[in-house]
């Protein structure tokens, strides 16, 4: 017998009911609510502060690509992805400190909902405090606001590793494609994307032979290995069209954005050139792959000239203020995972891959600069959400037996937790985030007191006719500045970082000389010299050379870096005519 019609509306209703409270369940939710606020964190006041020399020089060639289209890969800028796309972000929005770090912004605040891709090997607290971690962690939360490759790097292995699980688990190619374009598109940001799989490797033959010693428990560790073996090739041969399609859609990926471009790049043959003349096809992905190769291998393979523990102890300060619940929560998550009876692959597998980054990294670095450690706080993440949850679970049953002391010592923990996260990341992020007291901070920021100055010259740059800006002095000169709208830079154009990329965004007309005559026969409207520097015995063109000309300008002095070391000169002077436009101009 069937049910009456308002019967049936009702079951069709509670049936759609179930499943949007299935679709939209708690922890999605939560994980959703995690990506808000961290987007929030992200995007507040993201132009503030001032460009770091290596944000100012890697954002200028990508405003000169969006306005030439010259592109080829040069190992000094890393990878091409935040330079092509960049320059979409600049045409579209245009150029400034805002839209110059939107991209690693948005990649921040998005990476809590990997979360999500993990959520079949972990409890659904531990896949909340994965969210948690990976938006409030301070170090990551800082590098999402700079311009620099590190957290796209790291956070595109983490999705790329959630999708390749899924796959396995799901057993769906369409799993296997994402997690090889998130792959393909981290190999674009920056090299040390090669590490990643060395450490993968490392933490699944570990992992291997964890699993290889419980199965030779029953049979001998040999067949276990070559039953292990067989099971796998079984599988990759059944797989073997999806493999195929992964391996392509990475050589795709790969050849696009590492492809020269424009007519006047350094590499050839160019992306425009072959979608004319297929045939440089081959010609094209040979640049692409193997030219990028040996342009890398010329600048990068040799590692730390310096110890390895000189190495490690500079890492370490930021890894300490900016990692260091993850560190301690990831060895009790580990801890806890592998010996309770049942451990899961992704725990022991991320936390084999963090530590194999926390020992590798002293070693292969050429600086270490703090952003390094991302690549060690990002993988940690998956086992310290694990010791995190576990707290927090002890935390809530001690509350429901009635067990005062325990709950007590869990909430104290948590609140501890939650004080130093927020606490340092209140801290580095926005309220001293140029300091030298900051260990995020690395040596080549400009201060906060150049901002206004920078509004400023863009301002007059925008309202004058002519030269706009002109250089004094040797440390500046380039013998032609035409010479800049193409990589990669010639002569003083390094020294002027970041001014370089301020006056390029604003459209500014350059010139420079060696000369101080020169500046007092008719100076434009902004005048640009070093400093004195009094920790250097050595004589240099400077300010005092042409005070003289420039009576009737304002005079402000900046410095470049934080501060003057030996004859490394950081000190900037800067001459603004007293009857510059006072126009507005956003920064």
């Amino acid at each position: 017998m069937t049910g009456s019609p308002r019967a049936d509306a009702r079951g069709r209703l509670v049936g759609t009911a179930r499943g949007i409270a299935s679709e939209f369940d708690s922890v999605r939710v939560a994980v959703a609510g995690i990506v808000l606020l961290a987007l929030v964190a992200r995007l507040f006041a993201l132009g503030a502060r001032v460009a770091h020399q290596d944000e100012a020089r890697v954002a200028y060639w990508a405003y000169r690509y969006a306005e030439s289209g010259v592109y080829w890969y040069r190992p000094i800028v890393h990878g091409p992805f935040l330079t092509i796309v960049n320059g979409s972000v600049f045409s579209l929005f245009g150029a400034s400190d805002f839209t110059m770090r939107l991209v690693p912004a948005l990649v921040g605040g998005l990476l809590p909902a990997s979360a999500l891709l993990f959520r079949g090997r972990l409890r659904d607290s531990e896949t909340v405090a994965l969210a948690a971690l990976l938006g409030a962690n301070p170090l990551l939360l800082y590098f999402s606001r700079f311009y620099r490759n590190d957290l796209l790097l790291a956070g595109f292995m983490l999705v790329a590793v959630g999708f390749f699980v899924r796959a396995y688990d799901h057993r769906r190619p369409a799993l296997l494609y994402a997690g090889t374009a998130a792959f393909a598109l981290a190999v674009t940001t920056k090299e040390n994307a090669l590490v990643y799989p060395v450490c993968w490797a490392g933490a699944a033959a570990l992992l291997w032979d964890r699993r290889l010693l419980a199965e030779s428990a029953e049979e001998s560790g040999l067949s276990a290995a070559t039953d292990r073996v067989r099971a796998i090739a079984r599988g990759v041969w059944r797989w073997r069209t999806p493999f195929g399609l992964a391996v392509a859609e990475f050589f795709a990926i790969v050849v696009f954005f590492y492809a020269p471009r424009g007519a006047s790049a350094g590499a050839s043959p160019t992306l425009g050139r072959t979608l004319r003349d297929p045939t440089l096809l081959p010609a094209l992905v040979g640049e692409a792959t193997l030219g990028s190769w040996r342009a890398f291998t010329g600048k990068w393979v040799g590692g730390s000239d310096h110890t390895y523990l000189w190495t490690a102890k500079s890492l370490w300060p930021a890894l300490a203020d900016g990692g260091a619940v993850v560190l301690a929560f990831a060895a009790l998550g580990f801890l806890a995972d592998r010996y309770s009876g049942s451990p899961r692959d992704v725990v022991g597998f991320a936390f084999f891959w963090g530590a194999s980054s926390l020992a590798g990294y002293p070693v292969i670095v050429d600086n270490p600069f703090p952003w390094e450690v991302v690549h060690v706080v990002v993988p940690l993440a998956i086992p310290a959400a694990v010791g995190l949850a576990l707290v927090a679970r002890l935390g809530a049953a001690s509350v429901a037996d009635g067990d005062g002391l325990s709950a007590t010592a869990a909430a104290v923990v948590l609140l501890v937790v939650v004080a130093q996260v927020g606490g340092t990341a209140v801290a580095t992020s926005y309220l001293h985030p140029q300091s030298d007291d900051n260990e995020f901070v690395q040596y080549a920021q400009s201060g906060s007191e150049m901002k206004p100055l920078l509004g400023e010259i863009q301002r007059v740059a925008k309202s004058n006719e002519g030269i706009d800006v002109l250089y004094y002095g040797s440390a500046f000169y380039v013998a032609d500045e035409e010479a800049l709208l193409a990589p990669p830079g010639e002569g003083g154009w390094f020294d002027r970082l970041p001014l370089a990329w301020y006056l390029e965004a604003a459209g500014a007309t350059t010139d420079s000389t060696t000369r101080p005559e020169i500046v007092g026969e008719n100076p434009p409207p902004v005048v640009v010299s070093l400093g004195a520097v009094e920790t250097c015995d050595e004589s240099h063109d400077r300010a005092s050379d042409i005070d003289r000309h420039l009576r009737d300008y304002e005079r402000h002095e900046v410095h470049r870096f934080l501060q003057d070391s030996g004859c490394h000169k950081s000190s900037l002077v800067v001459y603004v005519a007293e009857n510059a436009s006072e126009e507005s101009v956003e920064l």
